[in-house]
């Protein structure tokens, strides 16, 4: 009698699925048969950028990706957009934000000047250190950066100095609440946009009378010159 394994052949069989793969036994003179083992091998990893922008989408889903997700623009809801809109409008939109809350910080600063020394200096250190830029990413523009880097941060220490030595500076420290800034910052920000909007209303009727002035000025004799082409006529000797 042979050894039961001196006969036996190995065979491997694919699968429907690419990855598997079944292990069967063959068949010995003792009429042997083994029970099909299946060896699955692990997937690569995806490496294709859809794939990775998935599992990245996947992997912040569990926090949201309001936040999270760089890519995203903040604009105007769907059903406030139109076909006609100019193709510049959501690039007008974030400067004009960016321009307001500048205004509005700017606007702080006189009123800090005026009540509060301490924060008023560290507000011009942060301004200094965060500038909301002309150009560059649509939340840098707007503002956005500026004010979450505000609305982030905890109670800080602000000192006012004045050139002098610590024996004869009396003025000594406060704390600042950044988030308080913030909020102060899109109070007076909203305040400026209904202002603007205001202001903006009468474009019209400064496009129509610009346009009045200069025609009226076309006809004054004031503005009358000869031709080019007329030469004048030489006097004669």
């Amino acid at each position: 009698m042979q050894h039961l394994s001196s006969k036996i052949h190995c065979s491997l069989h694919r699968s429907c699925d690419p990855f598997v793969f079944i292990y069967s036994g063959g068949r010995s003179t003792a009429t042997l048969n083994r029970k099909p083992l299946w060896i699955t091998l692990q997937r690569p990893r995806p490496s294709s950028s859809g794939d990775r922008r998935r599992d990245g989408a996947r992997e912040r889903s569990r926090k949201g990706n309001s936040y999270e997700n760089k890519t995203r623009r903040k604009g105007r809801p769907a059903h406030k957009r139109s076909p006609d809109d100019t193709p510049l409008r959501d690039g007008n939109r974030d400067r004009l934000i960016g321009l307001l809350t500048e205004r509005a910080t700017r606007t702080l600063l006189y009123y800090l000047s005026e009540t509060n020394q301490h924060v008023y200096h560290w507000l011009i250190v942060y301004i200094r250190d965060n500038p909301i830029p002309r150009s560059g990413s649509w939340d840098d523009i707007s503002g956005e950066t500026f004010l979450r880097g505000l609305l982030s941060q905890s109670i800080q220490l602000a000192q006012y100095s004045v050139g002098r030595d610590k024996m004869y500076d009396h003025f000594g420290a406060c704390g600042v609440d950044p988030r308080n800034l913030a909020q102060r910052i899109m109070e007076i920000r909203t305040q400026l946009a209904s202002e603007m909007i205001d202001d903006l209303k009468d474009i019209a009727e400064e496009n129509s009378l610009l346009l009045r002035e200069t025609i009226f000025s076309s006809f004054s004799l004031d503005h009358v010159v000869d031709h080019p082409l007329e030469a004048e006529p030489e006097e004669s000797a």
